[in-house]
């Protein structure tokens, strides 16, 4: 029983004091919402849908793609298995957002550079401390809510005009808790810092950024897919020639290659010229167009 409760103190000590707080607060929320039935049957319909046939495959691809990662990055001299936490959580706060994203209709040839960027900004710095030093469990639940409701208070009054002046007087409050929130956190890290390893700190730190930049190959391979898909999907409509509709794919896949661009390009400007009963002539016309123009930008 000693050794069991050694362990569990363990692993509690694994998660930060926010870590919990927040994980206290979505298992009350999570029990509240199960128990009234309308937002119940709302919360299955949301859970069906991020774990629907095609979103299932990019939970597993994903899944798989940072589990390869991981596999070799445990064979490492400094591998530390409290790693795992950081790596699991990047995963669900960061990595399936970007591959989900990279999927989506609004995604561009300058999404994977976008990404790029917000993981080497300046302020994940600021990020990492607030995340490494935090407050005493107590403070922290204390936190969450306090924050949230002012946060919700702050979006709804930005939607009204007439209520811009509360608008104004929110980011003011904000502006104040985050220079309250700087202060005491730099507090407590100047308290602590001796306590934390160094090696394991700059790993905990780099987890983020590294596996970000990782998985930009399979963020573009999802992205590229997708865009396929939909180009694909115009063509087929309406022709239930199989035959021609292969042909068609095959030449624009030449055409356009591994570029998240030609793709998207080919798409706007010469899906919509594609018809039923077009002829090869025409169609091989319309491909030379396409050359053409990749050759002149």
């Amino acid at each position: 029983m000693v050794l069991i409760m050694i362990k569990l103190m363990r692993y509690m000590k694994i998660l930060s004091n926010r870590e919990w707080a927040t994980i206290i607060w979505l298992l009350i929320l999570l029990i509240y919402i199960l128990k009234n039935k309308k937002t119940k049957v709302l919360f299955l319909n949301v859970i069906k849908i991020l774990f629907g046939k095609k979103l299932i495959k990019i939970w597993i691809i994903t899944a798989l793609y940072v589990f390869g990662i991981t596999f070799g990055f445990s064979k490492t001299a400094i591998w530390n298995n409290i790693y795992i936490k950081d790596i699991i959580m990047w995963y669900m706060t960061m990595g399936i957002i970007y591959c989900f994203n990279a999927t989506s209709k609004e995604a561009n040839e300058q999404y994977i550079l976008k990404v790029l960027k917000d993981n080497l900004k300046f302020t994940i710095i600021i990020e990492f401390i607030y995340s490494t030093f935090t407050f005493n469990l107590w403070l922290e639940l204390l936190i969450i809510p306090i924050i949230t409701f002012l946060a919700m208070i702050d979006a709804y009054a930005e939607r009204k005009e007439e209520y811009y002046i509360v608008h104004k007087f929110m980011q003011v409050i904000f502006v104040i808790i985050s220079i309250w929130f700087f202060c005491e956190t730099l507090k407590i890290g100047l308290q602590e810092y001796k306590e934390l390893s160094i090696i394991d700190t700059f790993v905990s730190f780099m987890i983020p950024i590294v596996y970000s930049i990782l998985i930009i190959p399979l963020e573009y391979a999802l992205e590229l897919y997708s865009k396929y898909e939909t180009l694909f999907f115009r063509i087929s409509f309406g022709n239930n020639d199989k035959r021609i509709v292969r042909k068609y794919k095959i030449w624009i896949i030449k055409v356009c290659g591994l570029s998240i661009h030609n793709v998207i390009l080919f798409q706007k400007k010469y899906c919509s010229r594609i018809y039923k009963k077009m002829t090869d002539n025409e169609f091989m016309s319309l491909i030379n167009d396409f050359k053409k123009e990749k050759k002149e930008k």
